[in-house]
């Protein structure tokens, strides 16, 4: 027998044994939190994968019901210019929106037919999906991206793409189970500490169409609203800006818990032995360059000392320094372009806190 025949039974074998235990639960993931099944509707319509592109045509924006979840999948074909795309995708809240938790987007090329590529969305959101690209008949390669970072590259998956549609997304999710946090895609939610995040933010939600802008504004101890930088009373259209608006989410709480506001004075404390350098300090007076930090950090250190009961923080106490995925840099923090990941990745690990 020779080795690759030897290795392709090995393979089947492996994924004949999965297969066999049925749609196994992901490790650490209720079935309730998966995308919606589709399987049988992929199974009906599998042939149009590899068809003759004309013959894709014959898909004309079918709507079938799938017996495994009984719920209703779109199916259609799209063009670009260079690639012609077979779609799945699952109803939500009455509509078909292409990034549907459960969605398949096969992409072939015009040029000769072949399957370029599969993404698969795995939350109700296009930050969140995996893209499975062909490496021979009967393996792929998948990158998994959260919140638009892709955080794993070219996973080994012994599948080859067609043998992907035809069976449940369980079954490709349980392969790189032991190399893929799932958790993160499909966290629990029941959490009631959730609950009351979301209250507090629909009740700042609400109010926002009272809070005019207006540079260097916030609110002092006494309700007064003044300017930071000199804390004279504001004489033009009263507001906050970005910092005065952070400071009024803090003082919600801190008026609940102490039925007092924040000092602006004292959320100006500079931190000069923990940041900066030889090249800011000749600025700080002038243009005050690490003041967002500093403002920060006092905000925060102020809600986790009165969690702590009062107890003195240092000004460091409440830095998010280590989060999956993302580079923290000293004094700056982290890229603004993974701040959705990072954010993402912080409420299902800490419910009940908000940064």
């Amino acid at each position: 027998m020779s080795p690759r025949r030897n290795l392709l039974i090995v393979m089947t074998l492996l994924v004949l044994s999965v297969a066999a235990a049925g749609a196994q639960p992901v490790a650490g993931v209720s079935s309730r939190r998966l995308p919606p099944g589709g399987v049988d509707v992929r199974r009906n319509y599998l042939r149009f994968a590899t068809a003759p592109l004309r013959e894709m045509g014959a898909v004309d924006g079918d709507e079938v019901q799938s017996r495994e979840s009984g719920i209703d999948f779109l199916v259609s074909v799209q063009d670009s210019r260079d690639f012609r795309y077979l779609l799945f995708v699952p109803k939500l809240n009455g509509e078909y929106p292409v990034y549907s938790a459960g969605t398949y987007i096969i992409r072939r090329r015009k040029s000769d037919g072949g399957i370029d590529q599969l993404k698969i969305f795995l939350r109700n959101d296009p930050r969140f999906f995996v893209r499975i690209l062909p490496r021979d008949e009967t393996t792929s390669t998948m990158s998994v991206f959260l919140a638009n970072t892709e955080i794993h590259h070219a996973l080994s998956v012994p599948l080859g793409l067609e043998a992907i549609l035809a069976e449940p997304l369980e079954l490709l999710l349980q392969l790189v189970s032991g190399r893929v946090e799932w958790q993160l895609f499909f966290p629990e939610t029941d959490d009631p500490r959730y609950g009351v995040v979301q209250r507090m933010a629909s009740a700042a939600r609400s109010m926002l169409h009272t809070l005019p802008d207006a540079e260097d504004g916030a609110m002092d101890a006494s309700g007064n609203l003044v300017f930071i930088e000199s804390l004279v009373l504001q004489d033009q259209q009263p507001g906050f800006n970005c910092s005065g608006f952070a400071k009024w989410i803090v003082d919600g709480l801190h008026m609940e818990l102490y039925g007092s506001f924040l000092s602006v004075d004292e959320l100006k404390t500079k931190h000069l032995d923990l940041r900066g350098n030889r090249w800011s300090e000749p600025l700080e007076d002038e243009r005050d360059p690490y003041f967002g930090l500093d403002w920060t950090r006092n905000l925060a250190t102020t809600m986790l000392s009165a969690e702590q009961g009062g107890q003195e923080m240092h000004p460091e106490a409440a830095d998010v320094r280590d989060v999956r995925f993302s580079p923290y840099i000293e004094d700056v923090g982290y890229p603004v372009e993974r701040l959705a990941q990072i954010m993402y990745l912080l409420a299902i690990k800490e419910p009940g806190y908000f940064y």
